[in-house]
């Protein structure tokens, strides 16, 4: 790359494609889903109507279909209370389930309900809602943080809990993982946790195992605590059995956000360790296959990775660095790893102010491959998107990029 001298560079930065998703208010991205047809499912919590919807109250839940042959849609879906979406995952009829936390009574049959209940909905591919599952402890908080379509069209989920969902809670906030049938029934829910406070983000499934990253304080039942926040992954069997789990990073504050699970049957996890963004994989037994590190001088993460042909893994983050060329704030960045980890190839995308975080300095970026191999992205942006304006307060954005 040519420079004409310190943060100075004779190539433009990339930009994020208009339009964005959202309102004038306060927006939060919550997932993308990739259909066979080609279209793509965005999903994201509003602060107010969008596409002459109706605006239920606060932060509603909200999909919109692009691209669709059968048309495009948006259906928005709320209480007076807040709803979040924290996961999009496409079923092979071309219907999508979404996955997030109300603090109302969402699927009507929760009267009353004020904390934060987890919610499940199933949508067909004309945008129609098929069921909402609404669960939770009364009186204590739950919310859903990963989503992965099963097999047979049902749906794994993962989060947290601070009540008792599956026998006692171990200390604070326990993680959850959950099986819902294609009907939306809750089949099953495990919860995992210690003493201190743990929470699932990332869940990934194949035909025989079921995986999930997150986050903890203190040590995880058959893990080892490394220090500081640790990141960890744990394996299932489809019927909910543990089957094996270990921590990564370091003596610092680590987490794992997503996994995947590749065409060569590795489960890969991103996240960070001590301000790296921090990618590993691991064989279906728990073995460590390989370990990838993205460090710019700056903060670095990786929020989502989706899997590619011939074992490789497209990872999004964000960095405050420079990997390629840099927009301005926290940038988007990709980066393609082949089966073995090592990185064939990154690129960093952006506005001029923050994108792909929130102001916690938690990611708020989601990502899926495409049926003709590339990858769409969707995440939170303070700035102006290409040719476009700008809602205002924080909007959504969808691009897509090369694998």
């Amino acid at each position: 790359m040519a420079e004409l001298g310190p943060g100075l560079s004779v190539t433009p930065p990339t930009g994020l494609p208009a339009p964005l998703h959202g309102t004038p208010g306060t927006d939060w991205a919550g997932g993308v889903a990739a259909h066979a047809d080609g279209s793509l499912t965005v999903g994201y919590a509003a602060s107010g109507p969008v596409h002459g919807q109706e605006h239920a109250g606060r932060l509603d839940a909200v999909l919109t279909r692009t691209g669709a042959r059968t048309g495009a849609w948006t259906r928005q879906l709320g209480t007076a209370a807040d709803e979040r979406l924290y996961g999009v995952a496409a079923l092979p009829d071309g219907g999508v389930l979404a996955a997030g936390y109300t603090k109302g009574d969402l699927d009507g049959r929760h009267a009353g309900n004020t904390t934060d209940d987890a919610f499940v909905v199933r949508l067909d591919a004309d945008g129609k809602t098929r069921w909402i599952t609404q669960f939770g402890a009364p009186d204590a908080a739950d919310r859903l943080y990963g989503l992965a379509a099963a097999p047979d069209g049902g749906a794994y989920v993962a989060g947290y809990t601070k009540g008792a969902l599956d026998g006692p809670n171990a200390g604070d906030k326990d993680a959850i993982v959950a099986r819902l049938t294609p009907d939306g029934e809750l089949a099953w829910i495990r919860q995992y946790g210690g003493p201190g406070e743990d929470k699932a983000t990332g869940v990934a499934a194949d035909a025989t195992t079921l995986y999930l990253t997150g986050s903890a304080t203190a040590a995880l039942p058959g893990t080892t605590a490394l220090g500081g926040l640790d990141g960890w992954i744990a394996a299932y069997s489809p019927d909910g059995v543990r089957k094996w789990a270990a921590t990564a990073g370091g003596a610092g504050d680590d987490r794992l956000n997503a996994v995947t699970v590749t065409t060569t049957g590795l489960a890969v996890a991103t996240g960070a360790a001590s301000g790296d963004a921090l990618t590993v994989a691991y064989d279906g037994r728990g073995k460590k296959r390989w370990e990838h590190t993205l460090a710019t001088p700056s903060a670095d993460e990786g929020a989502a990775v989706t899997a590619r042909p011939g074992g490789e893994v497209t990872v999004a983050g964000y960095t405050r660095g420079r990997v390629g060329v840099q927009a301005g704030g926290a940038d988007v960045v990709t980066v393609r790893l082949d089966a073995k980890g090592v990185q064939r190839g990154a690129a960093q995308l952006g506005t001029a102010r923050d994108d792909a975080v929130d102001p916690f300095a938690e990611p708020n970026l989601y990502a899926a491959t495409t049926s003709d191999g590339q990858v769409a992205i969707s995440g939170l942006t303070y700035g102006s998107p290409e040719g476009g304006a700008a809602p205002g307060n924080g909007d959504v954005f969808l691009a897509t990029v090369p694998g």
